[in-house]
């Protein structure tokens, strides 16, 4: 079997999770990597055993031997980084959101069916055992005709700063998590053509640190009547959940990702790390994650990537899919700002330099 041989662009807290389950998989090898920050770069190498750092970007493109780039950056930076990794002919794994803009978004699309090569779009619900579990059951027939797609994530807020500017994220929580929730109902829904996007979105807890949303509840319409709730929030104190519904005529499914820490309770007096954090110890009463990575799905999405990169076959979800919640998250903002019902096929306002730009520009305006 083919060696496939990455490169890898990033050392936060997403570019461990991909180092981490690059090493599960067999027969892949994370064998050069890039980080802007040199002495986070040489630590990041050392802790996942990557052989080569790279100052420069383009000179890690040079390398013959890389097959493709894993692109874990802020948002902003995604496309650029992605064309150029085209450019040199490589495949690329690019981490949600796929762009900030549908310029952005069609270039990148397009850049790589020219050269022939794959653009892997990394979101882990699709491919999360929960998650997949209830879509391979409600594909069964189980819940008869599956007619509404929920799904809800929060948290109290993000782990880095730039993910509350505008310049470097794009938005608020509608582009970190709303993504997720978002392509998780049209994924669990057969991914039908979007007939409208309704969306509520505010700023609620963060109001010291951000002017981006903190808050948001989209209502999508499929055509075919099918439909879609989202709630996403940085507003949740105490913790992180994740659920989804999927509802039918003859039934319902139901998933708690992080119920109960993933099904373990412990006690203990002394206190203890876990499976992917050793250094975070909790005392008394704790629900630990383990297996955290495959628990949310992304050595599963890892591995999809790179089997399709040796098959030449499309991943379960591509640029494609990125570019259609793309899509969805500005009709969402345009929809937050003219108080409004976004018909679909959409119409791109443009006039913005990131998506909550709309209804940022609209708050402002009174």
């Amino acid at each position: 079997m083919k060696i496939v041989r990455v490169g890898q662009v990033g050392s936060g807290f997403i570019g461990k999770v991909h180092a981490k389950c690059f090493q599960m998989l067999q027969n892949v090898e994370v064998v050069a990597q890039h980080c802007n920050d040199s002495a986070r770069g040489k630590a990041h190498c050392a802790e996942f055993g990557i052989p080569d750092r790279y100052d420069s970007y383009e000179e890690m493109l040079a390398r013959k031997d890389i097959d493709v780039v894993s692109i874990g950056l802020p948002n902003f930076l995604h496309a650029e980084f992605a064309l150029k990794a085209i450019a040199a002919g490589k495949h690329v794994i690019c981490e949600k959101p796929l762009a900030l803009t549908l310029e952005e978004a069609d270039a990148m699309i397009e850049a790589a069916k020219k050269v022939g090569v794959i653009i892997g779009y990394a979101e882990e619900l699709c491919y999360l055992p929960k998650f997949v579990e209830a879509k391979r059951i409600a594909d069964t027939g189980a819940l008869g005709e599956v007619f509404l797609a929920k799904q809800s994530e929060k948290h109290a807020g993000p782990y880095s700063p730039w993910f509350l500017k505008s310049e470097t994220a794009g938005g608020g929580i509608l582009m970190d998590m709303g993504c997720h929730a978002i392509e998780f109902c049209r994924w669990a829904l057969g991914k039908p053509p979007v007939k409208s996007v309704y969306c509520d979105i505010d700023l609620y807890v963060h109001k010291e640190v951000t002017e981006l949303d903190d808050h948001i509840i989209m209502i999508i319409e499929f055509e075919g009547g099918k439909k879609a709730l989202v709630e996403s929030s940085w507003t949740l104190q105490g913790g992180m959940e994740s659920l989804a519904e999927l509802h039918g005529t003859k039934g319902v499914i139901r998933s708690n990702l992080y119920h109960e820490g993933l099904g373990l309770k412990v006690y203990s007096n002394d206190g203890h790390g876990d499976s992917w954090d050793d250094d975070h110890v909790e005392k008394g009463w704790s629900s630990p994650e383990w297996e955290w990575a495959w628990q949310n799905g992304y050595p599963q999405e890892m591995q999809d990537f790179v089997n399709c990169i040796r098959s030449g076959e499309t991943p379960v979800e591509s640029a494609v899919d990125g570019r259609a919640v793309l899509e969805i998250m500005i009709a969402g903002y345009m929809s937050a700002a003219q108080g409004r019902k976004i018909e679909f096929p959409f119409v791109d306002p443009g006039g913005y330099r990131t998506p909550v730009d709309i209804w940022l520009n609209a708050k402002k305006k009174g």
